[in-house]
């Protein structure tokens, strides 16, 4: 799966990312929330992973995961009426 990298966190909110540190995966999810300067983005929480907070000060990195923004993540089974 090709990566691109997000510059911009403030346009993220809503977004499948995967948020990395040093190279290696911390994890992926949601943006859930960026704050006004966008150096600070808040993951959704997901199943046992609760919401949590990235910075990019400390090194984070925010990779977009090619997922469309309207994915919900369900089979197309599962959305069906």
């Amino acid at each position: 799966m090709d990566s691109t990298r997000a510059e911009d966190w403030d346009l993220l909110p809503g977004t499948l990312v995967e948020v990395r540190l040093r190279g290696s995966t911390v994890r992926t999810g949601r943006v859930d929330a960026v704050s006004l300067k966008a150096e600070v983005l808040w993951l959704a929480n997901d199943g046992a992973h609760p919401r949590q907070l990235f910075e990019k000060a400390e090194g984070y990195e925010v990779w977009l995961c090619g997922a469309d923004e309207d994915d919900t993540g369900l089979p197309e089974r599962e959305l069906a009426v």
